[in-house]
């Protein structure tokens, strides 16, 4: 079966990620091959996404370095685009350049707003720019309803006027220009909440603390653009984070921080597919519990420097509880990937994920391949291992979920035929040929 597809997966790289997402593309597996090699970790998107966003409080030029190549980052800087800003690239697209000087927010694309989740974060720099934002409320995963009022909450405490309808949100910034000091209590952990606000602080000349702040890598990545954007920010214990923004904010560069997701998607993969793989630009601190857990849990991995992780064949392997928590716990993005390690484990493994109710929905699409799995409600599923799991045609509705399908068809027997390819491209780097780097069979039809 594998030969078949060598062909199709030539003619594929002549068309673009829209022409291939209207054709419905997926990717085709043969289960089997142990994984061997080395791959390099990209920029992270959550980052990328945001820094892109940010470069909107001013109108000099800004140089953003390591963006990866991903639908997600292409359709925020079409969005820039045709807004009028000014979007460069150096020598490969993993460099881009954006100037924001001439950008008019009467030319925002609704129907791009509504393509994808981060657009949610364009509202605090366009805030800022143009003292009222009207717009769309986002699209992105299916992974469940996440409600906005986090965000309108966090502006209405900065004094903002907010107006939501059923289609659509404008928030107004005040007019009457105040001094006194503002503090911001956020409802929830959220983190495009916390950097929507902390983008539109930046731009105020007065001091304002966010608590109840989300912390995550990418969070930090964002505050340190601030800082050299000329902003004061402090990132602060017990989740807290101090603003003390400036009016004429100037252009600045920044490398967006390695993908600490990715990172641990990689060593997920090497456990449940088996073999040796060296992972670089692996951001070892930023996954410090992750990693733990899993070698306490049998996982052979070894810890090279600071940058580098080697993953192998782990024997015998046992995971009783996989919880998500805020940063520096167990990201949610990585419960899927940890959901596919869990049908190859003894026993078994409780998975708890309190934040979106859609983000087991994967555990549906590996009950089909033969995985043994009771889905206890929307937050809680118990998956006993380990499984022979079996070639099968599925889909994946989100990011994580999908990439996750694409371990279980790597170590699945047969072949397995994942739809919808086009979700996973959104966070994932040509993941196809990265992985057929290290020896995997899979090819995008």
């Amino acid at each position: 079966m594998y030969h078949k597809y060598v062909l199709v997966d030539a003619l594929q790289q002549s068309y673009s990620l829209d022409t291939i997402s209207s054709m419905s593309d997926s990717f085709h597996i043969q289960g089997g091959n142990l994984l061997r090699g080395e791959i390099n970790v990209q920029g992270s998107k959550n980052a990328a996404t945001k820094l892109i966003a940010a470069t909107l409080l001013t109108n000099k030029k800004c140089k953003l370095t390591n963006i990866p190549q991903l639908k997600d980052v292409e359709v925020m800087l079409e969005i820039l685009k045709e807004m009028g800003s000014i979007v460069e690239y150096g020598k490969t697209k993993n460099t881009v350049y954006i100037t924001n000087k001439d950008t008019d927010i009467e030319k925002l694309n609704f129907s791009k707003i509504k393509k994808l989740r981060s657009s949610i974060v364009f509202t605090g720099p366009l805030l800022a720019r143009f003292g009222k934002v009207k717009m769309p409320y986002p699209g992105g995963d299916k992974i469940g309803k996440r409600s906005l009022d986090t965000h309108f909450h966090a502006f209405r405490d900065l004094g903002c006027k907010v107006i939501a309808r059923d289609d659509s949100y404008t928030i107004i910034a005040p007019k009457e220009k105040n001094n006194t000091p503002k503090k911001i209590i956020l409802d929830e952990f959220s983190v495009t909440a916390t950097e929507n606000a902390m983008m539109y602080a930046a731009s105020l000349p007065i001091k304002v603390e966010i608590s109840i702040a989300a912390q995550e890598p990418h969070i930090q990545n964002l505050a340190e653009f601030l800082r050299r954007m000329g902003a004061k920010v402090q990132m602060l214990f017990g989740h807290k984070i101090k603003i003390e923004g400036a009016k004429n904010l100037k252009g600045a560069n920044i490398r967006v921080v390695d993908d600490y997701i990715e990172a641990g998607t990689f060593v997920i993969a090497g456990l449940v597919v088996g073999g040796d793989i060296l992972i670089h630009n692996f951001p070892v601190n930023h996954l410090d519990l992750f990693l733990k857990k899993l070698k306490r849990a049998g996982a052979n991995i070894i810890i090279e420097g600071n940058k580098t992780v080697r993953v192998k064949t782990s024997r015998r392997f046992s995971y009783s509880k996989i919880q998500t928590m805020i940063y520096p716990g167990i990201p949610t993005d990585l419960q899927s990937p940890l959901g596919v390690l869990a049908t190859q484990c003894e026993g078994k493994t409780l998975i708890h994920d309190p934040l979106y109710e859609g983000r087991l929905e994967y555990l549906k699409e590996l009950q089909k391949m033969g995985a043994d799995i009771t889905i206890l409600d929307p937050h809680r599923a118990e998956v006993r291992g380990p499984s022979l799991l079996k070639g099968f045609e599925i889909s994946g509705k989100d990011i994580r979920g999908g990439m996750s399908l694409i371990i279980a068809g790597l170590v699945a027997e047969g072949d397995t035929v994942l739809k919808n390819s086009y979700q996973v491209d959104r966070g994932y780097e040509k993941i196809d040929e990265r992985l057929r780097v290290l020896g995997a069979k899979i090819r995008r039809v």
